[in-house]
């Protein structure tokens, strides 16, 4: 298994790198990045109210089935939702959620120009590419602008969850 930070387009490799004959790829972040994260989530944290989570997907059932998983897994999170791209904007603007789970595909702006928008304004929220569209141009794209790329298809939650409890500790 070759692991490859996705930290802002960093690709470093790191981790176990062995045995070569696998030769599929995780995601997440190398030892320098999850440290200088960790510092700025802790930084975040002091804010009263805790952990705010934005979920940007289109489709209600994946919202609220993904909603649910989270609330079961972390319950004292707050969870909130948009459904398009001028909804998830609004909520940023009132809510400053620390984390935004971003789908790609949405009607109006896609998730990818949303992102750089939110990173623009607010380079400390931390946006997760969370999409069905496992495409290579979506990963080098999410690459430079978001802090992570999942695949729906090919991520279970418990990774998700990992990198969440792994990013914001003290917080969930």
């Amino acid at each position: 298994m070759i692991q490859v930070c996705y930290y802002t387009g960093c690709g470093v490799i790191y981790g176990e790198k062995e045995p070569f004959s696998d030769k599929r790829e995780t995601h997440g972040l190398c030892p320098k990045h999850l440290k200088e994260l960790k510092t700025e989530m802790e930084k975040l944290m002091v804010m009263p109210g805790g952990l705010k989570v934005l979920l940007v997907e289109d489709s209600s059932l994946f919202r609220q089935l993904f909603r649910e998983t989270l609330h079961d897994r972390f319950p004292s999170v707050e969870i909130h939702e948009a459904g398009n791209g001028d909804e998830a904007l609004r909520k940023i603007e009132t809510l400053r959620p620390s984390l935004v789970f971003m789908d790609i595909r949405l009607p109006g702006e896609n998730g990818l120009e949303l992102t750089r928008k939110i990173k623009t304004q607010y380079p400390g929220i931390v946006v997760i590419i969370l999409t069905g569209f496992d495409l290579p141009e979506y990963r080098q794209a999410s690459s430079q602008i978001a802090d992570y790329f999942f695949s729906k298809d090919c991520s279970n939650s418990e990774s998700i969850f990992t990198l969440v409890e792994s990013i914001f500790p003290a917080c969930v």
